[in-house]
């Protein structure tokens, strides 16, 4: 998934090593910027769907592999596009996909090789459901705290929220534009830094050029190296190959490889499984965690405590065949210690399971 540098890299020495079928899913199209690290793109590419060419140029390298490319985003595919897959590799460079991937990794069982670079920077990890950790069980030391903030922010805010957070940065925005972000769900500053191109395409002229203009200010450009992009891809390829082999090349790499190309250098974190993830943990899995709720509180209270504990920015609750109002009050809905509740988010594969436990609205 993500057909960039990384992914350019990686479905490339698959399809030399003679791996024989490969799903390519990316929803961009090639840019001129994208021609200096993105190796199966040329100036005739320019305007295509990433993932449809990069499949034409895989089955020229060789044409004795399939390929299956989807120009889409990831989370819009049906649940069989996966179903059958030995391993996913994720080269995406956002945490709000990657984190529905890696949800969609331990919800289907399958193996995940999860890759990102910056820079002269990379960093790797191999997730084996129920046996290593996945992305979100150390999310809350590894995921960048921007990030954090920005998914644990429930998304009712108002255009004005996000001129003044822009104005606290010495960045000045006017409300008009602002709203038209807001209809693409551009809602905080980091929406705003690491909004995808086909978002950006959807915005007119000005409101496009202001973003652009801002993200200037916001983020100073790093160098995409493909040195880097073609090291750590070449490491991700070998660790899906172990996986496809089942053990007869050795044990896939364990923990967080971190690649420092100012210093040369490789590291790698060792990561415990937490037995309470929300994501791939025992618990989630076999009876659902435990939330409390107080009768007097709103469905929109509930929403916001939610999205912090979990970080997930947009929440919504199913209770029995109901989707709950923000209005409604939660003694008007009838909860029971006991009862379950399921939230949905574009964060996750599936809905997250919470275990209802009522609490004296006193307490």
């Amino acid at each position: 998934m993500g057909v960039g540098a990384t992914g350019c890299e990686l479905s490339k020495n698959l399809a030399l090593m003679g791996v024989g079928k490969l799903i390519l899913i990316d929803n961009d199209v090639i840019e001129l910027s994208n021609l200096s690290r993105q190796m199966l793109f040329t100036d005739s590419d320019l305007g295509k769907s990433k993932a449809v060419v990069a499949a034409e140029k895989l089955k020229k390298m060789n044409p004795w592999i399939e390929v299956e490319s989807y120009f889409d985003d990831v989370r819009n595919l049906d649940e069989a596009v996966f179903e059958k897959v030995s391993a996913i590799a994720s080269c995406l460079d956002n945490w709000p996909v990657r984190r529905w991937v890696n949800s969609l990794s331990v919800e289907l069982d399958k193996p995940l090789v999860d890759v990102a670079m910056e820079g002269f920077y990379a960093n790797l990890q191999v997730v084996i459901p129920g046996k290593t950790a996945c992305l979100e069980c150390h999310g809350e030391e590894l995921i960048p705290k921007e990030v954090q903030l920005a998914e644990c922010t429930l998304r009712r805010r108002k255009p004005e929220d996000l001129v003044n957070d822009l104005m606290e940065s010495g960045v000045e925005l006017s409300v008009e534009i602002a709203r038209k972000l807001f209809e693409q769900n551009i809602k905080t500053v980091y929406d705003l830094k690491y909004a995808q191109e086909d978002v950006l395409r959807k915005l007119d002229d000005e409101a496009r050029k202001a973003v652009r203009g801002i993200r200037e200010k916001l983020k100073p450009k790093m160098p995409a190296l493909q040195s880097v992009a073609a090291l750590i891809a070449g490491v991700a390829s070998t660790e899906i190959v172990k996986i496809l082999h089942e053990g007869g090349l050795g044990e896939p790499v364990s923990g967080l490889l971190v690649y420092d190309g100012l210093s040369g250098r490789f590291t790698i974190t060792e990561l415990e499984r937490n037995p309470e993830c929300f994501v791939c943990g025992d618990l989630v899995r076999e009876k659902a965690v435990s939330f409390p709720v107080k009768p007097n509180e709103t469905i929109i209270d509930l929403k916001r405590r939610i999205a912090e504990r979990f970080s997930i920015p947009d929440p919504e609750i199913l209770y029995r065949r109901w989707r709950l109002a923000d209005a409604e009050k939660v003694s008007e809905v009838g909860f029971r210690s006991g009862d379950l509740i399921y939230v949905n988010t574009s964060r996750r594969f599936m809905p997250l399971p919470l275990r209802i436990v009522v609490e004296d609205s006193e307490a």
